[in-house]
């Protein structure tokens, strides 16, 4: 009898594993798109040319002088042939705030009651608000702004296309929230949603695939308990669970870092719950075809690692491409992280977040109507 070495040990165990994971076919094609994924999304989400075009930005106008009026379609046509913004005109200041706390533009430019006046005598100033959502973005908005402004004086200094007595224009740069934010406070929002809702997609489908395997699940599917109390049951637990660990974020960066909070607490708490019972919902149905829990955690990861990118947690979402952008908007986390980081860094009222809100409840009832017969049939298997 030929006695086996350490080697020839080492190739069997290796052998038995890969052969068991390639007739896992959940894992194997998880295995295979997972850097695929990833290298497309690396290559697609950032522009060509490092720019970002076509930003949205707002101007309202309470000066009905013609010295304003020239000077504002001066900038409307150098903001638009540049490519770099695209220019939103509103009736009123407060129209224009609440399309910035909603998302819909990105900088609010204001041409208060007196400017050609000003702008008559030496120097008048222009006052612009900033979302202060998204460090990057921010910077890139109020140097484009900055720049043609810059442009616009040497024309008003050279009285090309304006009449000579115009003096310049000055720039005010100010936030809806008072005083000079770290870059942290307004990346820590988005942290906090997506350690909250990643942990809902992975916990409730982990407690799933695992009470599978170790053939728990048999017992209390022989309880007289119904199939939508067992998922909700479970769901809820993860959502509790959710916000106590969203709870121990916030106050940890509150006490370390020194993030401030300017919404509605109840408020954010709802955009987290909803969130996480979206994600609970994505995550049972996404793994209701497999039985174990390392294929689980396969497709879970999968999941999780293209939306953390393309949420706008660290990259603004105007900086996708826009097939790529379509795409970000069919998850939840897009909303979870919009919603929530609106209330907490800009006190956004629920009238601003409404559309977040609204999309994260609709998604978590029909995520879990697709879930629980899914379930049921996983189950019966």
């Amino acid at each position: 009898m030929v006695m086996k070495g350490p080697l020839y040990h080492l190739y069997v165990i290796m052998k038995k594993d890969l052969t068991e994971f390639y007739r896992v076919r959940a894992r194997l094609v998880s295995m295979i798109l997972l850097p695929i994924l990833l290298m497309l999304l690396f290559g697609y989400m950032f522009p060509g040319n490092g720019t970002i075009t076509h930003i949205p930005i707002a101007i309202v106008n309470q000066d009905q002088s013609t010295g304003a009026i020239s000077v504002i379609n001066s900038f409307i046509y150098m903001a638009q042939s540049g490519k770099t913004f695209n220019v939103i005109t509103y009736s009123s200041l407060s129209q224009a705030e609440q399309a910035l706390l909603e998302g819909k533009v990105y900088a609010v430019v204001i041409f208060r009651q007196g400017f050609g006046q000003e702008l008559s005598t030496g120097s008048a100033t222009v006052q612009v608000i900033v979302d202060q959502m998204n460090p990057t973005l921010d910077q890139i908005v109020t140097a484009g702004i900055q720049q043609i402004f810059s442009q616009l004086n040497v024309q008003l200094s050279t009285a090309h296309g304006f009449p000579a007595y115009f003096g310049t224009v000055s720039v005010n740069f100010q936030g809806l929230i008072p005083g000079a934010p770290s870059s942290f406070e307004f990346l820590a929002p988005g942290f906090i949603a997506m350690s909250v809702v990643m942990g809902g997609l992975a916990g409730l489908a982990m407690a799933f695939s695992r009470e599978r395997e170790l053939g728990t699940m048999d017992g209390i599917l022989m309880t007289p308990v119904s199939r939508f109390s067992i998922v909700m049951g479970k769901a809820m637990a993860q959502a509790v669970r959710g916000i106590i660990s969203g709870i121990i974020i916030v106050i940890l960066s509150i006490l370390l870092f020194g993030v401030k909070i300017y919404g509605n607490v109840f408020l954010m708490a709802l955009i987290l719950f909803l969130g996480i019972l979206a994600f609970t919902g994505l995550g049972i149905i996404a793994t209701s075809f497999v039985s174990d829990q390392e294929s689980a955690q396969m497709i879970m990861l999968m999941l999780e690692m293209p939306m953390i990118f393309i949420s706008g947690i660290f990259y603004p979402v105007l900086q996708l491409p826009w097939w790529l952008r379509d795409i970000a908007y069919m998850f939840p986390l897009v909303y979870t992280v919009t919603g929530f980081r609106s209330v907490m860094v800009m006190n956004a009222p629920l009238s601003a977040v409404w559309n977040d809100v609204l999309v994260l409840l609709i998604y978590s009832i029909v995520t879990f109507a697709i879930a629980i017969p899914l379930f049921q049939r996983m189950v019966t298997k």
